[in-house]
């Protein structure tokens, strides 16, 4: 997934990032204007239809981020050991008061950590009245205009969904965005509003809160799939506990057959380098052992001096961890819980004939993506090639880790859809007369039906098992 933005504002510049490997372009409606958007959208929209590939466009709104005002001079000086006042607001401030939306939303006690500008400084509530809050200097530093504001260990009840959020939300829907990502969740209930706004495109939970952390079960009986969003999760938790809570985000999602996303200074070194360092190497490469369908970067493409060299690094580093023995499903004998438990039964099934057989490729026929993404999650080692009719499946399934998705004619049998994929494996040199496939389907065609027919296909043969003449 990449993320787009000034760094990459030109059709060449998409062009450029799909050829590296993108996959998922990320519209992040914190930064630029409709107009902006509108631009880039059709960018990719154009870039998918001439490379023939699918590109799935995710818009991901900026949620109730909570910010201090501005200052004279666009910057303050907080000197550790001082005071100072905090008020709600979006105001003016100085170093004696800081203006902070929301803040009237914050259980606030003394005691109570408030971090500001991604955790580089720090102060604690030493009185909290009528909204307002005294509060010392712990670690000082600049803090700028509009830098975030973070309340670990506090209740907040800010609402989720603000002004700018409901009218970005319809600019998208008329849009046509494949995918939401919602900001700053932290219940099932939250997804339940932005699912009315959205329309029926998935819905992307990011978890970056400690409450969106804690109450996760509750949050994926909505959502559609969850992301790591590690920035503001590494400022409301001790940053030694975010690779835990990432394998746990991670782990859990899976366990009930959602996609996952793992986000947040993957590439941090390449906004200015040309190359990633060994820790951002093994950092995508663990991440992706650990089940991430898709890493995604930010800053990286969006304003990076090297947007295509650090798509480039982040696809040939995610290949060569598929290619680690231990990129296997991790499920210890359970399967993944899926509303419909057949088509759970039957993905796994497929997944592993295919890897103890050797069979190197497993095709699917899928109305909803529901297919492919259940084989996505048992962590196939043969090639997933998955077929549908519909252009907006087509897309969505860019995001599951481990699928090719491809577009068929609308076929009124199962013989005619194990002809068309035949054909199609022929022509495009991925298999021989002779090796075998797995194939994967819901009968009747051509309706949203569970996922209930798996069959070793050999090429070259009838349908029926017998040499074609």
């Amino acid at each position: 997934m990449a993320t787009l933005g000034p760094g990459v504002d030109s059709l060449d510049g998409i062009r450029d990032l799909t050829g590296a490997g993108m996959n998922v372009a990320r519209f992040n409606f914190s930064h630029g204007s409709h107009a902006d958007h509108l631009r880039r959208y059709e960018w990719v929209r154009t870039v998918s239809s001439e490379m023939g590939v699918p590109i799935a466009t995710m818009q991901d709104i900026q949620g109730p981020k909570i910010r201090v005002g501005t200052f004279p001079g666009g910057a303050v000086l907080l000197e550790e050991g001082t005071e100072v006042a905090l008020a709600p607001g979006e105001g003016t401030g100085d170093a004696g008061r800081i203006p902070i939306a929301y803040l009237d939303h914050v259980d606030l006690q003394p005691g109570s950590a408030v971090v500001l500008a991604d955790g580089m400084i720090r102060l604690e509530v030493t009185d909290f009245t009528g909204g307002e809050a005294r509060a010392r200097v712990t670690i000082g530093g600049t803090l700028r205009d509009h830098k975030g504001a973070a309340f670990p260990g506090s209740t907040t009840d800010v609402p989720v969904i603000t002004e700018k959020d409901v009218e970005d939300l319809a600019f998208g829907r008329e849009l046509g965005f494949d995918l939401v990502a919602a900001s700053f969740v932290s219940s099932g209930a939250h997804i339940r509003e932005i699912r009315l706004l959205a329309g029926s495109k998935p819905v992307v939970a990011k978890i970056e809160t400690a409450d969106g952390y804690a109450n996760l079960d509750d949050i994926l009986t909505e959502a559609d799939g969850a992301m790591v969003a590690r920035g503001d999760l590494g400022i409301e938790l001790q940053l030694e506990a975010v690779p835990r809570a990432q394998k746990e985000i991670l782990t859990r999602t899976n366990a009930v057959g959602k996609f996952t996303i793992t986000a947040t200074e993957m590439l941090e070194s390449m906004i200015t380098s040309p190359r990633p360092t060994r820790a951002e190497v093994s950092d995508i490469y663990g991440s992706v052992l650990e089940g991430t369908d898709a890493v995604m970067l930010s800053a990286e493409t969006a304003i990076g001096a090297h947007p295509v060299a650090a798509v480039r690094a982040m696809d040939a580093i995610s290949r060569e961890a598929e290619r680690c023995p231990e990129f296997e499903f991790s499920g210890q004998g359970a399967e993944v819980h899926d509303a419909a438990p057949y088509s759970s039964a039957v993905a796994r099934a497929a997944v592993e004939t295919a890897d103890r057989l050797g069979i190197d490729v497993i095709v699917a026929f899928t109305e909803s993506g529901s297919t492919a993404r259940l084989l996505s999650k048992y962590r196939p080692r043969a090639d997933v090639y998955a077929f549908t009719p519909h252009e907006a499946t087509y897309r969505v399934m860019s995001i599951y880790g481990g699928i090719t998705p491809l577009r068929t004619p609308i076929h009124n049998s199962t013989d005619e859809m194990l002809t068309f994929a035949e054909r199609y494996l022929l022509e495009q040199g991925i298999a021989s007369t002779g090796d075998t496939a797995v194939m994967v389907a819901g009968i009747p065609p051509n309706l949203q039906a569970s996922t209930n027919l798996m069959k070793i296909h050999r090429i070259g043969t009838q349908t029926d098992g017998t040499p074609k003449h």
